[in-house]
């Protein structure tokens, strides 16, 4: 699976509309989603901030400029228009009719709406920038080479949905990565790799949760083993496969 560019993540968590592509890739992708989301936190501080009326000062739009190299056209804070208006009006309310609420001109609310706008891609700059330190980019890091994926559809009496992808480890190991809807079952889960005609299995472990990453054991053949199985599995302490199959999907290797 090839996951979403890290600029595109940052102006999803600024609104922007996905594409199809990119929605489609969202819908399966927890961990593009799981970042967006990140990156949305940091966003919505700033919006808030901003709109709060809490200009930071400028050396913080200088320390963004550097670090992300910017042309010299934006050296301007953004926001220098609204802290010298702050610093001009002080704490004294203008002249005006007691509790009667002053005009604001159309400009001046288009100037509060652009600097807040900044403020908020400013901030998610800041994030993208900052990722070598934080850990929120992916990049900077070897990252997992997706061998293959698929979508597990459910088994008849389930509901569930899923997703089953094969990782291979800067380390290079293997690694299977299963989602569900779900964490639903009478018993246990237990996730398989079969072999194409049903006759072979091995179980690589138990699923807690929604999210599970399980090691393939080396030397394993895929292409022996393509079909990935959760099974709902009873606590009698049998190994054997339960017959009650809750997700299932072959692998395109």
């Amino acid at each position: 699976m090839q996951h979403l560019h890290d600029d595109a993540l940052a102006l999803l968590a600024l609104g922007e509309d996905p594409t199809t592509e990119e929605t489609a890739h969202l819908e399966h992708c927890g961990q593009c989603a799981g970042e967006i989301t990140a990156y949305g936190r940091v966003v919505k501080a700033g919006r808030s901030a901003a709109e709060a009326g809490s200009v930071p000062p400028p050396t913080v739009w200088a320390g963004i400029h550097e670090a992300l190299g910017l042309a010299p056209s934006l050296r301007k804070d953004p926001l220098e228009d609204r802290q010298e208006q702050r610093t001009s009006q002080g704490s004294v309310s203008p002249p005006g009719p007691a509790g009667a609420a002053l005009p604001v001109s159309l400009a001046d609310e288009r100037r509060k709406r652009r600097g807040t706008k900044w403020f908020a891609a400013a901030a998610a700059a800041v994030v993208v920038a900052g990722a070598a330190t934080w850990g929120i980019v992916r990049g900077f890091e070897p990252q997992p080479e997706v061998l293959a994926s698929v979508s597990l559809e459910p088994l008849p009496s389930y509901s569930d949905e899923g997703t089953a992808t094969v990782d291979l480890l800067p380390d290079g190991e293997r690694e299977l990565v299963i989602t569900s809807s779900s964490s639903d079952a009478e018993g246990y889960r237990e996730v398989w790799l079969i072999s194409p005609d049903i006759t072979s299995m091995v179980s690589l472990g138990e699923m807690d949760g929604t999210e599970a990453r399980l090691k393939i054991p080396d030397g394993l053949d895929l292409s022996a083993y393509p079909i990935v199985d959760i099974s709902d599995e009873p606590n009698d302490g049998n190994p054997e496969h339960s017959g009650k199959s809750i997700l299932r999907g072959q692998l395109e290797l």
